[in-house]
């Protein structure tokens, strides 16, 4: 990966943005988004609440998107949705944090806030919270055929303020707080 300014900078080149109204929908032009305006949506298997940040293509659903934003709460332990042929990472970004533990034996813990954690979105991965509390992630989410890149960015001037993302037809920056910023960016698409 480049530098933080590379980055930004595939992100925001030409610094043309268009802030249009605060509703996710077509994200040609680069969009502002009110975290606070995201509907709830239940997990594709049912066990928990999404809120998707944006979605390529527009219309798309959780079984035919390109790739996908959302932010979540996890409020018990259970089976995350199986997305095979996806590459997906996730962030904490408040509460005591998880651990994944995967169908093949392996697990990990997602303790430190703001830390990007990468797994393949086909194995069957069941989560445990630590203490039996709640926590918020952000999911980011791309078929394997995607190039994606997913970052957490400190702050800086061009991106938005907190509890809002700026998104485009091959971006997404999403304020986590005011010193962090997840940063998504499609290389280029199918």
């Amino acid at each position: 990966m480049g530098s933080d300014k590379d980055q930004l900078g595939s992100l925001f080149s030409g610094r043309n943005r268009q802030v249009a109204a605060e509703k996710p929908g077509a994200v040609e032009a680069n969009r502002l988004i009110s975290l606070a305006s995201l509907d709830a949506e239940p997990w594709k298997n049912g066990g928990g609440t999404t809120y998707q940040i944006v979605v390529d293509p527009p219309e798309a659903n959780t079984s035919n998107f390109r790739w996908r934003v959302s932010r979540a709460v996890i409020e018990r332990d259970g089976p995350f949705s199986s997305f095979p042929n996806v590459s997906r990472w996730i962030v904490l970004v408040s509460g005591p944090g998880f651990t994944m533990e995967f169908a093949d034996g392996t697990s990990f813990d997602v303790v430190k806030p703001f830390e990007v954690y990468w797994f393949d979105g086909g194995l069957g991965v069941n989560c445990k919270l630590k203490g039996d509390r709640p926590v918020t992630v952000l999911n980011v989410m791309a078929h394997n055929e995607m190039v994606m890149r997913v970052n957490i960015a400190q702050n800086r001037n061009m991106l938005p303020s907190a509890g809002h993302a700026i998104v485009s037809a091959y971006s997404a920056s999403v304020r986590l707080d005011e010193r962090h910023v997840l940063l998504a960016a499609v290389d280029k698409p199918f």
